[in-house]
This record gives structure tokens, sequence and C-alpha cells, in this order.
């Protein structure tokens, strides 16, 4: 992930188009690193994508195709005619700690549960893998675990995520929607962190731990924009300068990506192209700040698609 651009802008994922072609023409125009879209009119949502219209009962049909998203046709084709400068793209797939609660409602056994799904997870989405690394891409494998600090995991648990950790040698990350458990990222040693800033500040407690991930290499993916009120670029760019100052590491610019908070699955397809040229607008005016600053544009160098 080192040859990654600073400031490369991303999509967490869903988007709301109705027509994969459309939609995977988007994700990889209007971004740097390019993703595979999820469509949540065409494959539900995170939940029902993968257990049906029935979580508990798993609502499974043999018409059904569950490893491969809507775009997946559509996207593999784009990316292997028109491969990023970097040859990364990315993944999204339902955390196992999230479809475990939805299975596990007591949560009791989510932990337990968790594990078991997370191997099942690693085997579906490693055909994905595979078919990308055989058109010379690397595919950085996000884990969706919008709650992750509502469901009560310790750093003892997070062995739960090992199995989609070996399964993408690019890297893995965890991508928090909401309030970010720091002890069990830490322990978990994602490669990227994607998280929402526009909800959940940096605390001073996070300082040590996106320390710890910038050294061993990693990314952080900040959330900096918010897709239901997107805002000014000026906000946003403030917002990310801010939470680069906040980290107090002399490597958090380079290792600093930029995404919305979440999902734009439910937005209008020009609320999402609103969000995108915003985050671009954001990459831009922050690499060209640090870059005047450092008297040197190599280290946040960003690519424009």
């Amino acid at each position: 992930m080192r040859h990654l651009p600073a400031f490369a802008t991303t999509g967490v994922g869903s988007l709301p188009f109705t027509a994969p072609v459309e939609a995977v023409r988007h994700a990889v125009n209007a971004y740097d690193i390019p993703f595979c879209p999820q469509l949540p009119q065409l494959d539900g949502d995170m939940i029902r994508s993968w257990l049906g219209a029935d979580p508990t009962g798993c609502g499974w049909c043999p018409d059904r195709d569950r490893q491969r998203p809507a775009a997946w046709d559509a996207f593999v084709a784009e990316v292997a005619a028109r491969p990023p400068a970097h040859r990364t793209v990315k993944l999204q797939v339902t955390g196992p700690v999230t479809l475990a609660c939805a299975l596990d409602r007591a949560g009791d056994e989510t932990p337990a549960l968790a594990a078991e799904i997370a191997r099942w997870l690693a085997v579906s989405v490693r055909e994905q893998l595979v078919a990308l690394r055989d058109h010379g891409l690397d595919a950085l494998l996000l884990v969706d675990e919008p709650g992750l600090a509502q469901v009560g995991l310790t750093a003892a648990d997070v062995t739960v995520w090992d199995p989609l950790r070996l399964a993408s040698a690019a890297g893995w990350g965890l991508h928090i929607c909401g309030a970010v458990p720091w002890a069990v990222v830490d322990a978990a040693e994602p490669d990227v962190l994607s998280y929402d800033l526009t909800h959940d500040r940096l605390p001073v407690a996070a300082r040590p731990v996106i320390g710890r991930l910038i050294d061993r290499g990693g990314r952080i993916a900040w959330g900096v924009v918010d897709p239901v009120a997107p805002g000014s670029v000026a906000t946003a760019a403030a917002r990310l300068a801010a939470a680069i100052a906040a980290a107090r590491h002399p490597g958090a610019a380079a290792a600093s990506l930029v995404t919305p908070g979440c999902g734009t699955g439910r937005l209008s397809p020009a609320g999402e192209r609103l969000v995108a040229a915003t985050l671009d607008a954001v990459a831009r005016v922050t690499a060209s700040a640090v870059a005047a600053h450092d008297g040197s544009g190599d280290a946040a160098a960003t690519t424009s698609s």
C-alpha cells in the first residue's frame, strides 16, 4: 500500500445507482482508488446482501449468488481495461461481527459466531481476489463493521478477522461508521482504518493507535464528508487538516486517504456525484497545502482520475 498516493480518494462501498455499468464507471472515474460498488437496490442492504430477506433464517434460495455483487462483472471488465496507475482496487465485505449480530440478537455468542462467519466470508471473497490478481491488480479488502463499539468485543476477540486478514495479499482494513473502539482496532492491527471523522473526532486515546498504524505502513481513510450534508470544500479540508495535526505523527499526511463518512447508497445519483466532487476538491486543496508547507509536492502527490 505504500505506492498509493497520499490523499487518494475512494468510496466506502454502496452507491445509489440502479445500472451496474453506470455505477462502475462512476466508481472508476470519480475516485482515485476504484472500488466494486455495492448497489442496495440490486444487492439489498449490507445484511440482506449476504443473509437474504430474513437474516435470522438466512433467507437463502438457490437462484441467489451472494459470492458476487451485482456490479462484479462490470467492475472486473472496467478495471481490467483501465487499471489505475497504482494498480490497486478496493473490495468491501460486510463484517463477520455485523453479520453475527444480525443472527444472534441476544449477543451472547457473537464472537464465536463471528469467527465461523469470517471463515465463510473469506472463502466467498477469495474467488474475487484471485480474479483481480489474475488481471494484475492488487485488491485491498475493507471489512465493514459499522457499529463495532456497541458489540462489546475485547482485544482478545480480534482473531475473528484472521481469515479475512489472510485472504488479501494487498492488505485488509476495517471501516467503522460509528464510534471507534480504539483498543480493539489497535489489537486488530488493520492495514487501513476507515472511519467517520465527521461524527467521531480524533480523541487523545486514538493518537498512539494511529501512530502505530502509520509506523507499520498502514493508512488512515479519513471520512471527512458527511454524505447527507456534504458542506463546503473548505470545511471538509479544515476537518482533515485538523485530524492530521491532532494525530501528531510526521507521517500522518502521507498516510492519509480521503473518503465519505459512510456509503452513499441511500442518496440520489446526483447526491453521490456531489460527494465525490467534494472529496476530489478536498484532496487537491489539502495536497497543495501540504506541498506548500513542505516545499515539495512529492510526499503529498495525489492522482486525478
